[in-house]
């Protein structure tokens, strides 16, 4: 189906033709590794071939596990010495030395603090022994004083009573017996008196004697019944009393003593919990001045790790390196790997397993091989930060290969080998272009250029599958070409229906192709290898784009004016 443009004046047309013309004749005057024949450097001849689908990022080579060195001590130290970075070391070789004399100083003085702290420990234990010892003397003493108290009780009841008691009844017994005795000496001086042998005074003397007796009886018995009644149970209360007080202070005693030791004990141990705390403070400060040496826990090269921002330094002597903050890495150069950024354009035809080429710049005569890894789930951050349009994926391509040469932050390049497609039609992908809602090749047809709605499947950063609308041996336009304002403002085609019409202006022929084509020969020729590295430079963009551009399907904006 032919398709025209609207009214255009004809100047601009073949300015812009010229251009393009000359764009797409250095685009393909460097043979793909895909085969591409062209007929006067504007045509491909289409056919059936085998077709590699792939895609090729750049990255950084890295390894797949490292060890980092930090500054794992607590504190912010200077570097007195480090090996120089790219040194190969072996596992216990010294990479770097801390400045440790502020750790000695916290040493030295802990070390003091440690030796007066054992000295009020030892104190402590004295001061305990001695109140232990007062008070069990104390104890022994008011033990004492009870077990007398309980035995003088016992000695009232069981001894000094009953005595008591015997004197009283002897008292008591002699008195009725001098009683008995004056009665009868009062009679008998009574029968003398009668006889006249015994005077008035002799009878008042024996009457008195006898008065005195029963006088003394009676007192005897008083004294006895006050003693029982009075005496005995006053006697045993007061001893009762003073065994309670003995009791009393007995238990006082040894409360206090409890309460003292208590005391002295937990002076003690809050000593011993000092000696502890700085015998641990003094085993940190040696344990931090052995982390200002640091030796290698493996072979490995060393990297020095890049400043973080503008506050801190390079890694040399005489920085300074806050806690934690990495210094250096050994990588296991043995396990290489590449980190790619993939574009969200291929990412879903990227999968883990998927066998890779890997390239490195500095070895470009090797070619190794490798495999997808580990593809990140979501877009990469940092990428998002510096451009919030453009999202691309970390991706991870182990290496198999092992070579002594390859060092972790050089530059390669990863072909990422998607699919390999076996007899079937491919073009060039600048080929394929959209027209309104319809991809298209612009075939030749005589002299005529006829825009063919074409069937695109996969495709690479080259070529592309054509799954209908061009057969094997048709002649397609390298360089398809939409005139005028047939191009909207974000650089979608016109409609069919926006570009056909009485006054549409006819698409140049072969002939007008390759006459326009002389305006820029001599651009063409240009020096083989300024083309290659300009290529090169560019590749990767152009690649990008032109993936994008001709794979998706854009909205089509009508020129309101024109139509």
């Amino acid at each position: 189906m032919n398709f025209a443009m609207n009214t255009l004046k004809q100047k601009p047309i073949w300015i812009l033709l010229v251009v393009l013309l000359i764009g797409g004749g250095l685009a393909f005057s460097i043979k793909d590794t895909q085969e591409i024949e062209m007929i006067d450097a504007d045509y491909h001849v289409a056919k059936r071939s085998n077709f590699m689908v792939s895609i090729v990022e750049g990255g950084t080579l890295t390894a797949t596990s490292e060890h980092v060195v930090r500054n794992e001590t607590d504190y912010t130290l200077q570097i007195t010495w480090i090996i120089p970075e790219g040194s190969v070391v072996k596992k216990g070789d010294l990479l770097l030395e801390l400045d440790s004399s502020t750790l000695r100083e916290k040493i030295a003085s802990q070390e003091q603090n440690v030796e007066e702290a054992k000295l009020k420990l030892e104190y402590a234990h004295e001061s305990l022994n001695l109140s232990r010892l007062t008070w069990e003397a104390e104890i022994d003493e008011e033990t004492l004083s009870l077990e007398i108290a309980n035995s003088d009780l016992e000695k009232y009841k069981e001894g000094e009573w009953p005595i008591t008691m015997t004197n009283f009844a002897a008292k008591i017994k002699i008195a009725e017996e001098e009683l008995e005795r004056a009665r009868d000496r009062l009679d008998k001086t009574k029968k003398l008196k009668e006889r006249g042998y015994a005077t008035e005074v002799e009878l008042r003397a024996d009457e008195l004697s006898l008065t005195k007796q029963e006088l003394n009886i009676r007192q005897y018995k008083l004294e006895r019944d006050i003693a029982v009644k009075y005496d005995y149970p006053k006697a045993v209360r007061l001893a009762q009393a003073k065994i309670r007080d003995q009791e009393l202070d007995l238990v006082r005693t040894k409360q206090k003593s409890k309460t003292s030791i208590r005391s002295y004990e937990t002076a003690l141990e809050s000593k011993k919990r000092s000696l502890k705390a700085y015998e641990e403070r003094l085993e940190e400060y040696k344990h931090q001045l052995s982390l200002c040496k640091v030796h290698a826990p493996r072979e490995g090269l060393v990297v020095y790790q890049p400043p973080s921002n503008y506050r801190y330094p390079g890694i040399e002597v005489g920085a300074s390196i806050s806690s934690k903050y990495r210094i250096l890495k050994l990588p296991d150069v043995s396990q290489m790997m590449l980190e790619i950024m993939v574009h969200e354009s291929h990412v879903r035809q990227v999968k883990e397993g998927l066998p890779c080429i890997v390239s490195i710049d500095s070895l470009p005569e090797n070619k190794l091989s490798g495999f997808i890894r580990r593809v990140a789930p979501l877009p990469d951050t940092r990428s998002r930060y510096y451009n919030p349009n453009l999202k691309v994926y970390k991706t991870e391509v182990w290496i198999n290969e092992r070579l002594s040469d390859l060092k972790p932050g050089v530059s390669g390049r990863a072909e990422i080998v998607v699919t390999n497609l076996s007899d079937v039609v491919t073009v060039p992908i600048q080929c394929v272009t959209t027209i309104g809602n319809e991809q298209v090749c612009f075939v030749r047809s005589g002299s005529d250029n006829l825009a063919v709605p074409v069937e695109v499947g996969m495709f690479n950063d080259s070529m592309i599958e054509i799954r209908s609308g061009v057969n094997p041996g048709d002649e397609v336009l390298l360089s398809p070409i939409v005139l005028g304002d047939a191009i909207d403002m974000e650089g979608s085609f016109a409609s069919t229906e926006d570009i056909t019409g009485p006054d549409a202006v006819k698409i140049p022929s072969a002939e007008e192709l390759k006459a326009a084509q002389q305006v820029g020969r001599a651009d063409m020729e240009m020096d083989e290898e300024a083309k290659r590295r300009a290529d090169k430079a560019n590749q990767k963009v152009d690649k990008k784009k032109n993936a994008e551009a001709r794979a998706n399907k854009p909205k089509v904006k009508k020129d309101k004016k024109n139509t």
